[in-house]
């Protein structure tokens, strides 16, 4: 009897099969930003990273951004332009953050690159406010804008300690509501 199951879930499988439509690529090469919200929703894509400088100890750290490509690789680099929008800014480049090199680098033959963006712990406000670095991608000759959501993102940065994401899910059992104390007491113990 197993083998006839079996068998009928091979011939299912086979006929199931079906061409993609979409295989091979032959749109135009495009990138966009691709930030996942922590490991316990891979799935879920922001637009935005939260960073803290609280209870880290570092006055400097570096934002790793990923940058995805849409359509074919290559065995060559080709350049991306990522840049700040200072329209939607509220960092101030060398007291926030360091200024952007003018081009970043997608290696050959690979489908992203995570793009370094060095932040500074030098504001005493930072332990009250939160400030904003907006990054956007422009197009290149070699690469165009991918998808229209994700052409910018957001870092969030700060010295404040925030709630985590995965709060909710996971020490609110044991904690409750969120407070800050109660998040320094669970990084102190």
């Amino acid at each position: 009897m197993k083998k006839y199951v079996y068998a009928l879930l091979v011939v299912a499988g086979i006929w199931g099969c079906k061409d993609n439509a979409d295989y091979p690529f032959e749109g135009e090469n495009a990138v966009y930003f691709q930030l996942e919200s922590n490991t316990y929703y891979w799935t879920q894509t922001l637009d935005s990273m939260v960073y803290s400088f609280a209870a880290k100890g570092v006055n400097e750290d570096t934002l790793w951004v990923r940058v995805n490509l849409e359509g074919n690789t290559t065995p060559d680099d080709r350049p991306i332009k990522v840049v700040v929008d200072e329209t939607k800014t509220t960092a101030e480049v060398g007291l926030h953050y360091e200024a952007l090199k003018d081009e970043y680098a997608l290696p050959g033959d690979s489908v992203y690159v995570n793009i370094p963006v060095i932040i500074y712990n030098k504001d005493a406000e930072l332990e009250n406010k939160q400030v904003v670095i907006t990054l956007a991608l422009q197009p290149t000759e070699a690469l165009k804008l991918g998808i229209t959501e994700r052409r910018t993102c957001r870092l969030l940065v700060s010295n404040m300690l925030n709630k985590p994401t995965y709060w909710e899910d996971v020490i609110s059992w044991d904690f409750g509501d969120y407070s800050r104390r109660k998040h320094e007491l669970c990084i102190q113990v």
